[in-house]
């Protein structure tokens, strides 16, 4: 029994260590543009997650944007967040924040501000991680607080300086997001092996903090 039960916690452990990963293709109308991978590794009382995604849109002219996020949470708090944005190539947007021990800084395109509010919810954690009505998600790529605002069931709706997103939740996890912008609508829309991973909760949502 008390073998069964050790290979069991290490099985936990070693689950947890290795990471999830979330899987979303980018789709204008029936038209893939693009993918975008949400990866989460979970190491004792330390959760990391890393977002990259590319994405081709055609009006006109062809035009490509890249976007990477890295992240470190440690107890519950954003220790630092990297977020890079580039078009065609070329960097439109670059933000770091790191926490010192007291106060936060945040180098948004070569600009240092600080703050002192901690932070325990950024855009890195809203796809493992559902939000509630009214919760505040602070963003290092535009330096501020946004809130989420509920429309439905799991559905939410966000409103950020580039135009406003909707997300849908299941089991704790973000499965889509519909996104309007000035030049297009489009959506990231979970694949169906991350979705069935969902469904049947071999990926689970929600804080995976070890005290």
């Amino acid at each position: 029994m008390k073998r069964n039960l050790i290979i069991l916690i290490f099985t936990i452990v070693s689950q947890a260590a290795l990471g999830q990963t979330l899987n979303y293709e980018v789709i204008k109308g029936s038209k893939k543009l693009g993918d975008m991978t949400v990866k989460r590794k979970i190491s004792q009382n330390e959760v990391k997650y890393e977002i990259n995604s590319k994405v081709t849109f055609r009006i006109l002219f062809s035009f490509t944007v890249d976007y990477e996020s890295t992240s470190e949470y440690q107890y519950g708090k954003l220790i630092k967040e990297y977020t890079h944005n580039q078009l065609n190539g070329s960097t439109q947007k670059k933000s770091t924040i790191w926490f010192d021990g007291e106060k936060y800084t945040l180098d948004l395109d070569g600009i240092r501000t600080t703050m002192k509010d901690q932070i325990d919810y950024s855009v890195a954690t809203v796809y493992f991680e559902e939000p509630k009505d009214g919760q505040k998600v602070y963003s290092p790529q535009f330096g501020q607080y946004m809130t989420f605002n509920s429309i439905g069931e799991h559905v939410y709706e966000l409103e950020s300086p580039d135009g406003l997103n909707i997300y849908t939740y299941t089991n704790g996890i973000c499965t889509e997001v519909k996104v309007n912008r000035d030049f297009a609508k489009f959506a990231f829309v979970m694949t169906p092996e991350s979705l069935i991973a969902v469904k049947t909760k071999k990926i689970v949502g929600g804080s995976q903090v070890v005290d």
